[in-house]
């Protein structure tokens, strides 16, 4: 396994990654609910949003050795169209290297790293469409779903970490996503590593996330606390996000412990859901701040990955 800062030629990696792991993280199939009816789209979606990333924040991949057989069968992501991992060759073992999970962190304001602003290359138009092939709607996804989203992670970013005296000045990560052939091989515990490690040596920061549900035990095992919880859902609407915001303080170790939930000090136990109420916030129609359901119950998969979820 090797972690390093990501340049613009991994951008196909990355875009395969986030292509592979978006049906497990019920933040994707909530916000674009249709992206089976267009790949091609929803590829070229998830291709521009990790160029996106290139330019805009610091971004870390995780390379791992891979045999002939994953190099054959994992060739194609979701969307059956071969997108690649940029594979190159491994010094001692001759194996293909491959890009099997990223991050994006964004940094304080003062601190450049040398891939942040890097531009990745242009993306190309979608393919014609066909008759077996629909029209998409332009963009695709639900859109309101998607303001409301977008809406409600910069309110709670602002009354959360930014209006925080020790939060606002963090190593904050975006976006923790590793392909379901290479998870639970520590990729994501590697990434989110070297974004502690990091805030450590820029002078004792916090480490910040809005976690993807699914993400929580990596999360917690590395000493994350829960400093808040919200819910995106849209009013009249049964499915719904809930998003917990978590943070870690640059000392102690890296194990799990208790998990401080919203702002009263209440204890969420193992195994057991959230049953209280926090308050509402509007946003496009209406961004719903409300506890019920435990976390997991909003995708179409329950299956632990890596993630988080500003994205």
């Amino acid at each position: 396994m090797h972690i390093r800062l990501a340049h613009p030629a991994d951008l196909e990696a990355m875009t395969a990654v986030l292509i592979g792991a978006s049906p497990m993280d019920p933040v994707y199939p909530y916000r674009f609910p249709d992206r089976h009816l267009y790949p091609d789209e929803f590829a070229a979606l998830c291709r521009r949003k990790c160029a996106e990333y290139l330019e805009s924040s610091t971004v870390v991949v995780c390379e791992m050795a891979v045999d002939g057989e994953d190099t054959e069968s994992e060739s194609e992501g979701e969307t059956g169209h071969g997108h690649g991992h940029g594979h190159t060759r491994g010094r001692e073992s001759g194996c293909p290297i491959r890009v099997v999970a990223f991050s994006a962190w964004d940094l304080p304001a003062d601190v450049q790293l040398p891939n942040k602003g890097r531009r990745a290359s242009t993306v190309e138009p979608p393919s014609p469409t066909s008759p077996t092939h629909p029209t998409p709607p332009t963009p695709i996804g639900h859109l309101t779903r998607q303001t409301a989203f977008r809406a409600a992670l910069t309110h709670h970013k602002a009354l959360i970490f930014d209006a925080h005296p020790h939060y606002a000045r963090s190593v904050f990560l975006k976006i923790l996503l590793t392909h379901p052939s290479y998870q639970r091989r520590g990729a994501g515990t590697a990434l989110t590593r070297w974004g502690i490690e990091t805030a450590r040596q820029l002078g004792g920061l916090y480490t910040a996330v809005f976690a993807s549900p699914m993400g929580m035990r990596l999360y917690r095992g590395l000493g994350f606390r829960e400093v808040g919880r919200f819910r995106v859902q849209l009013e009249g609407e049964g499915e719904f996000l809930e998003i917990p915001a978590l943070v870690r303080g640059p000392g102690g170790k890296m194990g799990e412990g208790g998990v401080t939930v919203g702002r009263v000090g209440q204890v969420e136990k193992k195994g057991e859901g959230l049953k209280r109420e926090a308050p509402k916030i509007e946003g496009p129609r209406r961004v719903v701040g409300e506890y019920g359901r435990r976390v997991g119950e909003c995708g179409e998969s329950r299956r632990w990955v890596e993630g988080a979820v500003y994205a």
